[in-house]
Formats: C-alpha cells, sequence, structure tokens
C-alpha cells in the first residue's frame, strides 16, 4: 500500500452546497413521443483568497435544464452547486491554483450536480430521471473565456 501523505494532492476539494435550486414540472402525458431536452452550463469563480499558509477559492457551477414537448416547457431544473477549495501555497503559484481552480473544481461540481439531479428528479417521480451528460470541462472554460473577451 502507499502511504497516502505521499500522493496527496496540493489542490483539494473541502466542501459543497447547494446555493440555489428550482425544479418547476407540468403534467404531461406523453406517449413515445419526441421530447427535446436542453442543457446550458456556465460557472463563476466567486473569490479567491492568499492567504499565510494556503489559497481558498469558491467556484460555482450552474445548471440549467429544459424539457420541451413541441412548444410547452414541462421540466425546468435549476441548479447552482458551491464548492470550496484549497491550495499548498508553497507549491502552487497563484495562476496554477486559479487553473486547478476552473478544471479540477468543475469537474468535480459538474459530477455532484449530476448526482444531485439524479436523485432529485428520481425523488420527485420524473420517469426516467434526469441524468446530465458528460461535459467537456477543457470547452467549457474555452468558451467562457472567450465570450468574456468578446463581450469587452
Amino acid at each position: 500500500m502507499i502511504n497516502s501523505n505521499q500522493v496527496l494532492a496540493d489542490f483539494q476539494f473541502i466542501g459543497n452546497r447547494v446555493s440555489n435550486f428550482k425544479i418547476e414540472t407540468r403534467d404531461i402525458r406523453i406517449d413515445k413521443e419526441k421530447i427535446n431536452v436542453t442543457y446550458d452550463f456556465d460557472y463563476e469563480i466567486k473569490e479567491i483568497k492568499e492567504l499565510e499558509d494556503r489559497y481558498t477559492g469558491y467556484l460555482e457551477f450552474i445548471t440549467i435544464i429544459k424539457a420541451k414537448f413541441k412548444k410547452t416547457v414541462f421540466l425546468k431544473i435549476d441548479l447552482t452547486m458551491e464548492g470550496a477549495f484549497i491550495g499548498n501555497i508553497q507549491k502552487l503559484k497563484k495562476e496554477e491554483f486559479i487553473n486547478m481552480l476552473e478544471l479540477n473544481g468543475l469537474t468535480a461540481l459538474s459530477q455532484l450536480s449530476r448526482a444531485y439531479i439524479l436523485s432529485v428528479t428520481a425523488l420527485s417521480g420524473i420517469t426516467p430521471p434526469v441524468k446530465l451528460p458528460m461535459i467537456n470541462v477543457f470547452k467549457l472554460i474555452q468558451q467562457k473565456k472567450e465570450r468574456e473577451i468578446n463581450n469587452k
């Protein structure tokens, strides 16, 4: 066995919370008709602090899901999952910490969001429950940065 102290990452996830959640449903009886489901994702770095012994960062991962039948929206889910992360200030530069916050933080929060939405929709009686697709976090970060440049 390998001692965990020898393989611990310099970037750690310390916790998460659901800071916003809303689900809206309509009773529509659909028998094997084509349903259009859209997924929109975004994220925001809420705060980064440089303390004496570590960096801390807070990140939000935002998910909006809409399911439509023809022109009627019969399911809408809005979820914001917030995560807290720390980084070893002796081994990471601030820019490296920010990059890890985006890449590793978004990966962790997207999977927590996936599990949360799957559980809540199953418990809400939605059949089948909603499963978030896997996302390309690299593309999400790239498109977010391109959008910010274009909006300046």
